[in-house]
């Protein structure tokens, strides 16, 4: 017998009919076109986040790139400022207290010069000039009486990779001003 309130649905069974109660809460449920229609969003999502990751990288890897030039470009004004006027010498190499080699760029600020040093990927110098082994190429030069007298305009470019030909390379360009 059915409770009170309870609305009762027939139905047939082989032949018979037999009363059975119907539940008044529906069941819910997603459909199978849902579904797939779900899984496409999600997917169209999921692409477009992967897109980025490329655009991401690269703009990292500019970043990185940009500011151990950024290293290279003060190590050379610290040095530049550091070193007596007239006896000017950038020591290059893993141990600055026995370096490999120096780069004399300028007896004083008196006459304009200009040097090329090689850096390796941690910003490191190796070597005057060019260096098989560079990463980083750092040109300094120094224009005396710029913009006034008595002040030195000294410019450092540092580009990489230094193996690129020189229009493939990423250049950044700093400069400072010194007292002659």
């Amino acid at each position: 017998m059915p409770e009170t309130g309870e609305t009762l649905q027939c139905v047939a069974i082989r032949g018979s009919f037999q009363k059975t109660p119907v539940n008044p809460v529906k069941i819910f449920a997603f459909s199978l076109i849902e579904v797939v229609l779900a899984l496409a969003v999600i997917a169209f999502a999921i692409t477009g986040i992967m897109g980025l990751f490329p655009v991401a990288l690269k703009s990292a890897q500019e970043s990185q790139r940009e500011t151990r030039a950024t290293f290279i470009a003060q190590q050379i004004f610290n040095d530049l400022k550091a070193s007596p006027r007239t006896n000017l010498l950038i020591a290059t190499g893993t141990n600055l207290l026995a370096p490999t080699s120096f780069v004399d760029p300028r007896p004083s600020f008196t006459n304009a010069w200009s040097n090329t040093v090689s850096f390796n990927l941690s910003g490191e110098p190796i070597g005057a000039g060019t260096n098989a082994n560079a990463i980083y190429l750092a040109s300094v030069s120094s224009t005396p009486n710029i913009p006034a007298s008595g002040l030195v305009r000294v410019q450092v470019d540092v580009e990489t990779p230094a193996q690129a030909a020189p229009a493939n390379r990423s250049k950044y360009t700093f400069v400072t001003l010194m007292r002659q």
